[in-house]
């Protein structure tokens, strides 16, 4: 097992047991896209064409609810000093806590 599928698996693990507030970001998805054509106004031409628009960007916003979380477990047990010490790319072990957070 590489040290990046180690810390993959962990934060898994450590993202089921603390849980991960998958409501809280659902919900705040479902208020944007709720909210957001209010905001925009009634014309539905216009409203066809920033759909997708809409949609990704609630995606994006509900997505940041939870990026504060992101190293926060590694800070306080330290070990996020021994992933920027080891020998893995600091890039990789980013990109590969980006995914564990994602798929947890």
């Amino acid at each position: 097992m590489t040290a990046l599928s180690a810390l993959i698996r962990r934060d898994i693990r450590i993202a089921l047991r603390v849980g991960g507030g998958a409501l809280i970001g659902v919900l705040f998805f479902l208020t944007v896209v709720v909210l957001m054509p209010f905001a925009v106004g009634p014309d539905l031409a216009l409203l066809s064409r920033l759909g997708p628009a809409i949609l990704w960007l609630g995606a994006l916003l509900a997505s940041l609810l939870t990026l504060d979380r992101l190293f926060m477990a590694d800070h306080e047990d330290g070990s996020l000093d021994l992933i920027t010490m080891s020998r893995t790319p600091l890039e990789l072990a980013c990109a590969a806590k980006a995914l564990a957070h994602w798929l947890g």
